[in-house]
């Protein structure tokens, strides 16, 4: 551009010069009679003639140069542009990458979760085994033989009195119900929903899960079975049936080692609904109720607390 400016005073200033040039040459041939009126119109019209062809050279030259500095603006637009597609088409790249990983991290948790869950159920079918062998051991009588009876105070080795049961207590004695439970297939059940969870089938994990508690009602692994209900209803975006799920859970197993977890996805899915006050108060209870689980670090973390 300081190019055609330039060039542009340059046409501009041989202008006033070219008309001195002509009045000095009228001047000298009106006194000096060298030329006679004729000559001096030729080359004055021949000077006019050079002066004008000079000026339709620069003024091509100086239209050549804009035309070329227009060029160079929308080149360098151009150049713009194409790296602002680069950049986006890289910045697109990265983001599909981070949802990747964010994918594979989140299955890596589900995954890491199931296998926690499996070895805490070990672990509660076996205290519950416990505390039924305990409880067993407590309420089991003395061996005594049908038909007879020990009186209260007998010295040991005393034999004991053979006695006729009573007909009307045999009669009015209703047979204890015995629910038989296959271990197995209670087992089978389960393992089912957790494997629709791990599949990413929530809807069928969802009515898997409900029909083992339907089916097996007294089964330890019954408070782990409703935590997972509400796990897959978060996962199907229902946050009002998640919500409701795991306050069943709370309500029904307080004690259960789920039920820090259970409430903390309360607060995760009352977040999601915009019920910011309500979900605060849910970390909040979790962090009173359960100070010390897992739950209550994350809790503490959300809070913005130590």
């Amino acid at each position: 551009m300081l190019l055609v400016r330039s060039m542009k005073f340059r046409v501009s200033s041989l202008k006033p010069l070219c008309a001195g040039v002509l009045a000095a040459m009228a001047l000298s041939a009106a006194h000096a009679g060298l030329f006679d009126d004729e000559e001096a119109r030729k080359q004055i019209l021949a000077l006019r003639n050079q002066i004008a062809e000079t000026q339709r050279t620069l003024d091509q030259r100086v239209g050549e140069l804009e035309a070329q500095a227009r060029n160079r603006s929308i080149i360098d637009l151009f150049n713009q542009v194409e790296t602002l597609k680069a950049e986006f088409a890289r910045l697109r790249g990265q983001i599909e990458l981070l949802q990747n990983e964010l994918e594979t991290t989140q299955k890596r948790q589900r995954d890491l979760y199931v296998d926690l869950d499996g070895r805490m159920r070990k672990m509660e079918a076996q205290i519950a085994e416990q505390d039924r062998a305990a409880a067993a051991a407590k309420a089991q009588p003395p061996a005594v033989l049908p038909g007879t009876s020990v009186p209260p105070n007998t010295p040991p080795g005393t034999a004991p009195i053979v006695t006729q049961p009573s007909v009307d207590a045999a009669r009015t004695a209703p047979p204890a119900p015995v629910v038989v439970v296959d271990p197995v297939a209670e087992q089978r059940a389960y393992d089912q929903g957790l494997d629709l969870f791990r599949g990413a089938r929530y809807g069928d994990a969802v009515a898997a899960f409900q029909g083992f508690v339907r089916t097996y009602p007294r089964s330890t692994l019954v408070p782990s079975a409703q935590y997972w209900i509400g796990n897959s209803l978060y996962a199907l975006k229902d946050h009002r049936g998640a919500i409701s799920a795991q306050r069943q859970l709370l309500s029904q197993h307080p004690e259960s080692a789920k039920a820090p977890d259970a409430l903390l996805n309360i607060a995760t899915a009352q977040s999601d609904l915009g019920e910011l006050q309500a979900a605060r108060a849910s970390l909040q209870e979790v962090v009173a109720k359960y100070p010390s689980s897992e739950a209550a670090v994350k809790a503490r973390q959300r809070l913005g607390i130590r």
